[in-house]
């Protein structure tokens, strides 16, 4: 059956290009006699030369996908890949590199049905998608040599316009030709292009932004990058290269940013002093926004702008008193200052008996905390303010509270 389907789909491609020049080839085997010779100003490979430079004249390289076999859990066989690259993709894309006029062979060697190319057919040595175009062994074995030249690629040779790389030995060198991998860049291309812009993705986003359910995750690259090939002619550097328009994907390698250690606060002051430090850019802004504002009359758009600046703070303070939940269950019973029973039972997973109206303390707390911020530089900020900061915070602690406690 697949041979069949194979045979079909180079019947269709050959009768296009009849089509085009019905003189040039009276038959589709002239067609396949002309290919064939044509075959060796192409090369497909999966490695090409001209991304390092457009002039550059080596040669490239074929990679085959395969997949290692490593022994698994309770003794059985399980496929990985033991490394990231070109060999660990199944099926790699081959790209086509050479003379353009000739891309129509290459066409014709990437042609695929039932999951077989015509070019892995022919490399195993298998003729028969091609029998049924002549009835002479002889031809049928032209065709295949002619075509297999488009594998060979002829001399290996580098370029100085490639990378080299001269490796010592006891007597000479060896000259290594590091080459891009135009292959597996393609199925990073394909798969990051699925992420981003498949109608799959963009439901999910529009239901992200619509806070709605989606079972397909939405998959974000972060600080993903772009590199260009070839310029406006991207089809004089390679095939592939051409079909993504000269564009590859870079994924950030930037080293995680060092974050310190999580410091036990000794006290209530030692814990105020430190959330400070985290939420000074923040506190600096409602400062600027609240003198820029002066004491006119609180309009709507002003309580809201004021509003999310202080859910800021509020925010990052739950994400801290989060963060200090992580210690070791206990932690503030052995401290030379002891904490309040109220912030104990917020901040220390050991201490699971809940207070009195814990909440409005620590509230209160935050409210003092919040105008002592302020008041320095604004004078118009007072007790009605303090008691606005605290309920807010109270409430929100209520509802944690219950999400403890359920």
């Amino acid at each position: 059956m697949s041979e069949h389907s194979l045979s079909s789909a180079i019947d269709d491609y050959i009768s296009g290009r009849q089509a085009a020049k019905p003189d040039k080839w009276p038959t589709k085997a002239d067609w396949l006699d002309d290919a064939a010779k044509r075959a060796k100003q192409i090369t497909l490979v999966t490695h090409a030369p001209k991304f390092t430079h457009g002039d550059a004249k080596g040669v490239g390289a074929w990679v085959a996908g395969k997949e290692r076999e490593e022994r698994g859990e309770g003794g059985t066989n399980e496929k990985r890949a033991t490394y990231l690259s070109t060999s660990s993709l199944t099926a790699p894309a081959i790209d086509v590199i050479g003379n353009a006029a000739a891309l129509d062979v290459a066409n014709l060697l990437l042609l695929e049905a039932d999951g077989k190319r015509l070019v892995d057919r022919i490399q195993h040595g298998d003729t028969a998608p091609l029998s049924p175009f002549t009835k002479e062994p002889e031809q049928l074995d032209a065709w295949c040599d002619g075509l297999s030249q488009a594998l060979t690629g002829g001399e290996v040779i580098s370029h100085s316009l490639a990378k080299q790389s001269y490796f010592p030995l006891d007597q000479g060198y060896h000259l290594l030709s590091p080459l891009f991998a135009s292959a597996l860049c393609h199925a990073l291309h394909q798969r990051i292009d699925q992420a981003r812009f498949s109608d799959e993705a963009k439901a999910t986003r529009e239901a992200r932004r619509k806070n709605d359910f989606s079972a397909q995750a939405d998959v974000y690259f972060p600080n993903l990058a772009q590199q260009h090939f070839g310029g406006t002619k991207p089809q004089n550097v390679s095939l592939l290269n051409s079909k993504r328009y000269g564009r590859a994907y870079l994924l950030s390698c930037q080293p995680p940013s060092w974050q310190a250690g999580l410091t036990v606060p000794q006290s209530e002051e030692h814990f105020w002093r430190h959330y400070g430090y985290r939420v000074r850019a923040t506190t600096r802004k409602l400062v600027d926004f609240l003198r820029s504002v002066g004491e006119v009359a609180n309009n709507h758009e002003i309580k809201q702008a004021r509003a999310k600046l202080v859910g800021r703070l509020r925010g990052e303070l739950h994400r801290y008193a989060k963060e200090l939940r992580t210690l070791p269950a206990g932690w503030s019973h052995h401290l030379a200052s002891p904490l309040d029973q109220s912030f104990c039972y917020w901040l220390d997973r050991g201490c699971p008996t809940a207070p009195a109206q814990w909440g409005d303390g620590i509230g209160m707390a935050f409210g003092r905390w919040l105008n002592k911020q302020l008041q320095p530089q604004l004078t118009h900020v007072g007790d009605i303010d303090l008691r606005v900061w605290a309920r807010e915070l109270a409430q929100e602690l209520r509802l944690l509270q219950l999400d403890w406690e359920a």
